[in-house]
């Protein structure tokens, strides 16, 4: 067999342009999936490291009663602490059911402001449970939050904004809510900044440029500037391998409450947005692997015609060593390694180049956060395909060859 594989690279020797062009079809398919497959593994990297961020183990539910024409069939279901009490008997994965009450108001201070901004009443550990990073200084004490104390807790461009010097924290902040009516003057509230947070933004939290108080101060401290009234909140639960679970019992929860409406409450993780990102991710993937496997297929097809060509020019040589005691399955044998040679050679270039493609367009197309990720699996795949691609296709003509009659093949 090292014979055999030995003679055939003094053939590709010998016919450079012949195994050149055999090559070609093969180098150009495993190139193709193996960019396909590493661009993908790439983005599914980023994704899943960005939904690290999204707190797995939060469901966000909501209720149609603003939106009574979406709301269906049954009683609407008021968020209040009766039904929070309620979900977390019914469901024991539930940790905590938060309620937040935004408002808007200008910031100012000194001469610094920031005008109309989402100033958020939130209660206790609900920053804690999506693992928000204090930057410096400290977040609500539970007294904070009982007594509804008059602090605050900023976002990172929020303190650059208002105090460009340095150091927010034990500094204060000027809140002025405007009136619902011009004839009245805008409420004016004095807050104590305790702590600055890191950015984290996605799709359910944003301290960028938040500014976070207790719930109770928004509610008790700032009469009719806050609605009471809340259409969402957010479920922490005990463990994210139980969300789907939890997002069952929650909509049977619904049903039950509202009296026979399955969806008089929404509900939405970022384990539902994930799942979806990752089915399209890998059908996307699938559908380009696929069509970068035609090539395989293409060039396996043309590595036979080449060896169908090979076996006729070589009767002679065939004719030969049957006449001094070649088998036909030596001969089978010599022409498939032949065969595979060349499609494990186009398949260790095609995987060398397509990670080196697919390293460049990650490096210079995509943003700074996706890091390039090789998908060695992919590779070894592709590299597998290529080999048994070059057996199938050489089965054939090296057949062909060991059928040879060695008397007519050295007549002619």
């Amino acid at each position: 067999m090292f014979e055999d594989f030995i003679n055939a690279l003094h053939n590709f020797r010998t016919n450079k342009m012949r195994t050149l062009l055999s090559l070609l079809g093969i180098v150009i398919g495993v190139t193709s999936v193996i960019i396909v497959t590493s661009l993908a593994s790439s983005l599914s990297n980023s994704m899943i490291k960005e939904f690290e961020e999204f707190s797995m183990d939060i469901i966000n539910i909501g209720t149609q009663a603003d939106n009574p024409e979406f709301a269906g069939e049954g009683k609407i279901i008021k968020f209040d602490e009766a039904f929070r009490k309620k979900l977390m008997q019914k469901i024991p994965e539930i940790k905590h059911v938060f309620y937040s009450n935004t408002f808007q108001a200008s910031i100012i201070r000194n001469d610094l402001r920031i005008e109309i901004s989402d100033i958020e009443g939130i209660e206790a550990e609900r920053l804690e449970s999506h693992r928000v990073v204090m930057d410096y200084g400290s977040f609500f004490s539970s007294s904070d939050y009982s007594t509804g104390a008059e602090k605050a807790i900023i976002g990172e461009r929020i303190a650059f904004q208002l105090f460009p010097e340095g150091r927010a924290v034990g500094k204060f902040i000027t809140l002025q809510i405007p009136s619902s009516s011009e004839k009245s003057p805008p409420l004016i509230v004095r807050l104590q900044v305790i702590g600055v947070v890191k950015p984290k933004n996605t799709w359910v939290i944003r301290t960028s440029d938040a500014v976070f108080v207790p719930r109770k101060f928004a509610l008790s401290r700032l009469p009719g500037k806050v609605s009471e009234a809340v259409w969402a909140a957010e479920v922490a639960i005990s463990d994210p391998k139980v969300s789907s679970k939890v997002e069952v019992k929650i909509q049977d929860f619904s049903e039950e409450l509202s009296g026979g409406n399955r969806f008089a409450l929404w509900v939405y993780s970022a384990r539902q947005q994930f799942e979806q990102m990752t089915k399209i991710t890998g059908m996307v993937s699938l559908v380009l692997s696929a069509i970068a496997g035609i090539s395989l297929l293409v060039g396996g097809i043309g590595i036979m015609n080449i060896m169908l060509v090979t076996v006729t020019e070589r009767r002679r040589e065939i004719g030969i060593r049957k006449a001094l005691g070649a088998t036909g399955g030596a001969i089978r044998m010599q022409f498939l390694i032949e065969s595979a040679s060349l499609t494990l050679t186009g398949g260790l270039i095609g995987i060398v180049l397509g990670l080196l493609i697919s390293k460049l367009i990650v490096n210079v197309f995509f943003p700074p956060e996706i890091i390039f990720l090789p998908n060695f699996s992919g590779s070894l795949i592709a590299f597998s395909v290529s080999v048994c691609t070059g057996i199938f296709f050489g089965l054939h003509p090296a057949i062909k060859a060991a059928r040879l009659d060695p008397v007519l093949a050295l007549a002619e």
